[in-house]
C-alpha cells in the first residue's frame, strides 16, 4: 500500500511570486496539478471564508494562496470556482460582502476564476454505518468534478485546531451547519461527523495556508502567528497530522485526527512521507492552543465517571463571555446560535448555560471580536501545559 505524502514547503511571505513558487513546487512534489485536475473539469476551491475580515487578520485563506492555486488549476486546463459557505445566512448579499472583504472578488476578477453564487443544496447519501444516512451539501460542491481544499491553519475554541478536515464543514450550506451543531452537541460525536463529511466530500488535494496562521482564541479572535509554510497533500487526514506536529500537538489531542487514526484514515506520523522541508527543523515552539473543553479528564491519574463529571461540569465547562465595551448589539450571535441560548436585553447578550452547547459559533462570527471563551480557574489548573 502506498504511503501517504505531505509536501511541506517554505513560503516566507504572501508576496505573489513567493507564494506561486511555493505552491507550484509543493504540488509538483505530489505529481503536479495534472495528477489531480484534467482539462475541462470544474474545480471547486473550498476556501476558508469564516467571516468578513481582511486577509491580514489571518482569519481566512489568504488571496495570494488562492490566486496561486487558481493559476495551477488553469494551467492544467481546469475551470476554478471559488467557494465557501460561511457561518450565518447563506445569501448573495452576505457572499458579496465576504468575497470583497477577503480579497476573493479581486482574485476572481484578476484571474478569470468564477465565484460561486449557487445557494441551493442537495441531500447526499452516506455509506452504511455513518452517523447520518445522508448529509445536506451545497449543490456547488456536489456538482464539481474535483474539490480542492484550501484551509487556513488556526486554533479553534471547540476543536482546539481547525485545518484540512474542519474546513470541509463549509461544504454544508448556511444555517444547516447550526442544525448539525445542535444535533451533535458533544465534541467526540461532532468530530466523528467531520471525519465522515471529509470522507464523503473526498477532496482530491488539500493546500494549506500556513504562511501566517492563528494561535490563541481562534478561529477568528486569536493572534496571527507567522509560520512561513505551505502544506499540500492528497489526504486531508495526513495533512492535519503533519500540521499538528508542526505546532506541537499530538494526534490524540485533537478529536478529528484521533478518530481518523482509529479508523486507519491517517497513518502514524512516522509512516507519512514528508516532502520538502524537515518537519523537526521548521516546527513551531510555544504555539498557543486552547485547552480541552473540560468534558472529559483525569483526576490524580483516574478518569472521572460520567456521574462524577455531572457534579463538577458547571465548574469546568468553558462558556462564552461577552465584552460590553466591544459589543455593538448587532445581533449576529443571537441569529446564529444553534441552541437559541442567547438573549439581548442589556448592554450585551446573556447566555443560558443550561441550553448552551458550547459550539462557540457566537465567538467565531462576532464581527467586533467581543466574544471570548471563559475557562474557569479550576479548568485551567487541570489542563495547564
Amino acid at each position: 500500500m502506498a504511503r501517504e505524502r505531505v509536501a511541506l514547503w517554505r513560503c516566507p511571505s504572501y508576496e505573489a511570486k513567493q507564494v506561486e513558487a511555493a505552491v507550484e513546487q509543493a504540488v509538483a512534489a505530489l505529481g503536479g496539478m495534472p495528477a489531480f485536475v484534467r482539462p475541462g473539469q470544474r474545480v471547486l476551491l473550498k476556501v476558508n471564508l469564516l467571516t468578513r475580515r481582511p486577509p491580514e487578520a489571518a482569519v481566512t485563506t489568504h488571496p495570494a494562496l488562492v490566486r496561486a492555486v487558481v493559476r495551477e488549476v488553469q494551467k492544467a486546463g481546469g475551470h476554478p470556482v471559488i467557494y465557501d459557505s460561511p457561518g450565518g445566512p447563506f445569501t448573495r448579499k452576505s457572499l458579496e460582502a465576504i468575497y470583497k472583504a477577503t480579497g476573493m472578488a479581486e482574485v476572481a476578477a484578476e484571474m478569470g476564476a468564477e465565484l460561486n453564487w449557487d445557494l441551493s443544496s442537495v441531500e447526499v447519501p452516506n455509506p452504511p454505518g455513518m452517523l447520518f444516512q445522508g448529509l445536506r451539501l451545497s449543490r456547488a460542491v456536489v456538482g464539481a468534478d474535483v474539490v480542492i481544499n484550501l484551509p487556513k491553519l488556526k486554533t479553534h475554541g471547540l476543536t482546539r485546531y481547525t485545518g484540512a478536515v474542519k474546513n470541509l464543514f463549509g461544504c454544508i450550506p448556511g444555517l444547516t451547519k447550526a442544525e448539525y451543531h445542535l444535533r451533535l452537541p458533544e465534541l467526540p460525536l461532532f468530530s466523528r461527523f467531520l471525519v465522515e463529511l471529509a470522507q464523503l466530500v473526498r477532496p482530491a488535494l488539500t493546500v494549506m495556508d500556513a504562511v501566517v496562521g492563528m494561535e490563541g482564541e481562534g478561529p477568528s479572535a486569536g493572534r496571527p502567528r507567522r509560520l512561513g509554510l505551505i502544506l499540500a497533500s492528497p489526504s486531508p487526514f495526513a495533512l492535519d497530522r503533519v500540521a499538528l506536529a508542526l505546532i506541537g500537538l499530538k494526534a490524540e489531542e485533537v478529536e478529528t485526527t484521533k478518530i481518523a487514526a482509529e479508523h486507519e484514515l491517517a497513518p502514524p506520523l512516522e509512516e507519512i512521507d514528508v516532502l520538502g522541508e524537515d518537519l523537526a527543523a521548521v516546527a513551531v515552539h510555544g504555539f498557543t492552543v486552547p485547552p480541552p473543553d473540560g468534558t472529559s479528564f483525569r483526576l490524580f491519574g483516574r478518569r472521572l465517571s460520567p456521574n462524577s463529571l455531572k457534579v463538577v461540569a458547571r465548574w469546568l465547562k468553558p462558556r462564552p463571555f461577552f465584552d460590553a465595551a466591544k459589543c455593538r448589539r448587532c445581533g449576529v450571535c443571537l441569529r446564529n446560535c444553534p441552541a437559541q441560548a442567547l438573549t439581548l436585553a442589556g448592554r450585551r447578550p446573556d447566555v443560558d448555560l443550561t441550553r448552551c452547547i458550547r459550539c462557540f459559533c457566537c465567538q467565531e462570527l462576532c464581527p467586533e471580536q467581543a466574544v471570548s471563551i471563559y475557562r474557569p480557574a479550576l479548568t485551567r489548573w487541570f489542563f495547564r501545559h
